[in-house]
């Protein structure tokens, strides 16, 4: 009985005691494919904000398609559907993979702390195709602008006016980029100590009442309108602004405005402008496509064989590169790269974008 009982005691003792820890390997590093330098661009490919991505994708899957050379650049397309969060969980996630070499931003993001924050975790070259303020912080060693700034689009819009009495008003429509380029504009008014413009809200929530609230400032003649933000809030579902309120010639649209939407500006058209590039306008392009173009162009100029980070930042700073929309030159202190005088007016005109007369 004795016996028994003990390995009885031992079967039990033996069910108690805990497995052995099973031993985890650790995930192996992403595999670099020779010759290869993997770039992701965020666009808008869906969503309500504008401008849409399309073109920016079609002028870079093309210009992919006749690359030649070493590193050879694979492109990741990502639709962020007009989501700031979910750029920011696309940015974590290549941090996270450690896949991606470098980002192309095609979308009218604001560097507040987020972004700032997650391209300081990814710790990767990151282009933008749409305006930017000359970066500052931790992060801004990463940041490169292939579009003019903010302040620069806004002193080129000031400068059109015919004089400086010129009434204005600078209409939003309740998005960031809208609001970014309304303190653009009327810090720009305010350094030239011209009369400061009225602001008009055309948000979604106070959009059936716009046509009351903007008949005093639009019944005069000579008043010049500045729609800040994406044009496709004031282009549908109808024109905020008939063209028959406004002396032809004093109506601007963003610089955020592309060819998809100066098509639908119909009887409107001959009172519109709005800045871009001048160089792809001649050429028959658009400036938003033509500048995504170069950003790629500028990554394959400036990318580290051996996918070392800081090597290819290092080149990017230290560099000028003559792309199709302009000439872009970059330095430790300069990361936007475009020179304002490369601002044009342009028009619809024609069935097609022109250069302002």
């Amino acid at each position: 009985m004795l016996r028994a009982g003990v390995i009885k005691f031992a079967l039990l003792a033996g069910a108690c005691v805990s497995p052995a820890p099973t031993t985890i390997a650790p995930t192996p590093s992403p595999t670099r494919e020779p010759g290869t330098y993997a770039v992701a661009a965020f666009l808008d490919l869906s969503g309500t904000r504008g401008p849409r991505g399309d073109g920016q994708r079609s002028a870079m899957q093309q210009w992919i398609d006749a690359q030649r050379g070493t590193p050879r650049l694979k492109l990741r397309i990502v639709d962020v559907a007009g989501s700031d969060a979910r750029l920011l969980l696309e940015l974590k996630r290549a941090a996270d993979a450690g896949d991606t070499d470098a980002f192309v931003i095609g979308v009218p993001a604001t560097i507040d702390d987020a972004l700032a924050g997650a391209i300081a975790l990814v710790k990767r070259p990151v282009l933008f195709t749409m305006p930017i303020a000359e970066p500052t912080g931790d992060a801004a060693r990463w940041m490169f602008g292939v579009a003019p700034t903010p302040d620069a689009v806004a002193r080129a819009l000031v400068d059109a006016l015919p004089s400086r009495s010129t009434p204005a008003v600078i209409v939003t429509n309740g998005t960031l980029a809208s609001g970014r380029e309304e303190l653009a504009l009327a810090a720009t008014f305010r350094t030239d100590g011209r009369p400061m413009p009225f602001v008009l809200s055309a948000a979604p929530e106070q959009r059936d009442t716009f046509d009351v609230r903007s008949k005093p400032f639009f019944s005069g003649a000579g008043t010049s309108v500045f729609f800040a933000g994406p044009s496709t809030v004031y282009l549908e579902p109808q024109r905020i602004v008939p063209a028959a309120a406004i002396a032809p010639g004093f109506m601007y649209l963003s610089y955020l405005t592309d060819a998809s939407d100066a098509s639908r500006l119909g009887e409107a058209a001959p009172a519109v402008r709005w800045p871009g590039l001048r160089r792809p306008t001649v050429a028959g392009s658009g400036t938003h496509a033509a500048t995504a173009t170069d950003a790629l162009a500028i990554l394959a100029a400036t990318a580290d064989a051996a996918g070392d980070p800081e090597r290819t930042r290092a080149r990017l700073e230290g560099g000028t590169f003559a792309g199709i929309a302009t000439t872009y030159v970059f330095s430790p202190t300069r990361h936007a790269g475009v020179d304002p005088r490369e601002l044009a007016l342009l028009a619809w005109q024609g069935g097609r974008v022109v250069i302002a007369r």
